[in-house]
C-alpha cells in the first residue's frame, strides 16, 4: 500500500483539498496508516502531473485560493488494480518496541516508565477511536467499522500484555 492509493481511495467518494486528505489520515487512519503533509502534497503534486487527479482551483474572498481534487478516469483504473491486487504484509515501525528491545541498556525505572507512558498513550488513543467512531459511526460502512473494531481491540491486547509485564516487574 502506498500513500498515493490511499489518496486515491479517498478521492473515490468524493474530492477533497490537500487539508481535508490529511485531516482524514490524523483522524479516521490515525490507528493504521501514518500519512502527513510531507507526503500528501507531493504525492498530490506527482498524482496531478500523472493525470491521475485533477486539480481545480477555487477562488475565495478574503481567503489563500483552495485547491480541490478529483479522479481521472485514469485514477480510478490505477485505484481499482490497487484494490485487485494481493493484500501485502502489514509493516509496522514502533520506537516503543525498539526500545523494549533495548531496554537492557538503561534502568529498570526507565523501563517502567516507557511502559506507563505507552499505556496511557493507548488508553488516549482508544478514547479517541471511540469519540470518533461515536462521531461518524452513521457515516462509516461496514467495512469501515472494521477498522475501527480492529484498531481499538489492538490497543486493547497491547495494554493488557504491558500491564502484565509491569506486574512482572515488581
Amino acid at each position: 500500500m502506498k500513500g498515493r492509493n490511499v489518496i486515491l481511495g479517498l478521492l473515490q467518494k468524493k474530492e477533497r483539498t490537500g487539508y481535508d486528505i490529511n485531516e482524514v489520515f490524523k483522524t479516521i487512519f490515525s490507528h493504521f496508516f501514518n500519512g502527513s503533509f510531507g507526503m500528501i502534497y507531493p504525492s498530490l503534486k506527482k498524482l496531478e502531473k500523472e493525470q491521475v487527479i485533477e486539480k481545480k482551483v477555487v477562488i475565495q474572498e478574503g481567503k489563500p485560493n483552495r485547491n480541490v481534487f478529483t479522479i481521472s478516469k485514469i485514477g480510478t483504473q490505477e485505484f481499482f488494480e490497487y484494490l485487485a491486487s494481493p493484500v501485502q504484509s502489514e509493516i509496522r515501525q514502533s520506537d516503543f518496541l525498539i526500545r523494549m528491545y533495548f531496554g537492557e541498556f538503561v534502568e529498570n525505572e526507565v523501563v517502567i516508565q516507557w511502559i506507563k507512558d505507552e499505556i496511557q498513550q493507548k488508553v488516549e488513543q482508544i478514547e479517541q477511536l471511540n469519540k470518533d467512531y461515536i462521531k461518524w459511526k452513521d457515516k462509516l460502512t461496514y467495512t469501515q467499522k472494521i477498522s475501527y473494531d480492529v484498531g481499538i481491540a489492538q490497543y486493547e491486547a497491547e495494554i493488557q500484555v504491558l500491564q502484565a509485564k509491569l506486574l512482572e516487574m515488581d
